[in-house]
């Protein structure tokens, strides 16, 4: 299967959000995602960079997942970490696509300014889990019970690859 990948424009906020909103099956409950809309999206989208871009994925001219990088903290010394994240409708999974994806930001991590990639992944999330450790990620740390959810609290691992 060939994916193609380019940067995301404001034509692109509807898949996004509707890949969002099926992207999340580890949900405790539907209230993770159900506040977020077009224009928390929109706003993802105009805040991308050149160096720290949201793409979207593509196979036979339909958009079918989305990836972003983010910076990492905030602080000047971690400008060469970036935050990874990637979505794909639930059909696209373990088809290629996410690991395209990963392979792409691997082979332009020069363009991108990164050295470093981290994932943040709910801990019910093995699917992710899985994927990212068989792209290179490493468990890097555990937040436990830092994400919440209605009653429920859910732990949150913290996953990374060096591209030194």
């Amino acid at each position: 299967m060939v994916f193609s990948l380019r940067v995301a424009t404001i034509d692109d906020v509807p898949d996004i959000l509707a890949i969002y909103r099926q992207g999340d099956d580890f949900a405790l409950s539907g209230d993770r995602n159900k506040d977020i809309n077009l224009i928390d999206v929109m706003e993802w989208v105009e805040s991308a960079t050149p160096e720290r871009p949201m793409f979207v994925v593509s196979a036979g001219g339909e958009v079918i997942g989305w990836g972003a990088l983010e910076p990492f903290y905030g602080l000047p010394s971690f400008d060469m970490a970036a935050e990874v994240s990637v979505y794909l409708l639930p059909q696209w999974r373990g088809k290629g696509a996410a690991a395209a994806f990963i392979q792409y930001l691997a082979d332009h991590k020069d363009a991108l300014h990164f050295s470093h990639l981290v994932a943040y992944i709910y801990a019910r999330n093995t699917l992710s889990l899985r994927f990212f450790k068989k792209q290179g990620f490493e468990s890097w740390g555990v937040l436990p019970k830092i994400a919440s959810c209605q009653e429920l609290q859910e732990d949150v691992f913290l996953l990374g690859r060096v591209f030194c």
